[in-house]
């Protein structure tokens, strides 16, 4: 098909896709403990609300403010190759339950949120790096952290060897920083 001369690509991508069975998952508290599970398949997704208030004069439009912050909403489900924990002397590492819920290998880890009094929380890190397997050796690394995560829904599905997990992350957007690959 000829498009008045044409020549490139009808479909070009702007974005670049995050595949997160090449990314490092990983689960840290509020001080030295964290463990980094591979994923093999699944996904993570987060939303970043805002409240925007209108103020109406005789019915039209006069004002626009923003209006109170608003906690991100976080949802994750995978299947994991492997787990590691970045203090093997003490046993086995951790698992993603024991981390969300402060139990188990992750009974002694420390909250992320620093006030005490509030519940429990951890920071949850996609640390994305791309290599040939992704078909982007070039692209660049990715890491984004949804700090003070609070799990509300933990699913399990067994005969597909998941976990589904939703909560709210005490911060109204995520952090994402990236760093250039070095030209090979």
């Amino acid at each position: 098909m000829k498009l008045n001369g044409f020549k490139g690509k009808i479909w070009v991508p702007v974005y670049a896709q995050l595949d997160i069975k090449y990314a490092l998952f990983k689960i840290s508290d509020g001080g030295a403990n964290s463990i980094t599970v591979k994923v093999g398949e699944g996904n993570l997704t987060w939303s970043e609300n805002r409240n925007v208030e209108y103020t109406l004069d005789r019915g039209l439009i006069d004002e626009v403010r923003l209006g109170d912050e608003v906690p991100m909403d976080v949802s994750f489900d995978f299947t994991w190759e492997f787990i590691t924990g970045n203090d093997d002397s003490a046993g086995a590492p951790p698992t993603v339950e024991d981390a969300l819920k402060n139990v188990g290998q992750a009974a002694g880890w420390v909250s992320s949120d620093p006030d005490a009094c509030r519940p429990y929380a951890v920071d949850l890190v996609i640390e994305y790096v791309p290599n040939c397997a992704d078909g982007s050796p070039n692209a660049d690394q990715e890491t984004i952290t949804l700090p003070d995560f609070r799990y509300e829904s933990i699913d399990h599905d067994l005969r597909a060897g998941t976990i589904s997990v939703t909560g709210k992350s005490n911060a109204f957007s995520a952090t994402v920083v990236r760093q250039a690959q070095p030209s090979v």
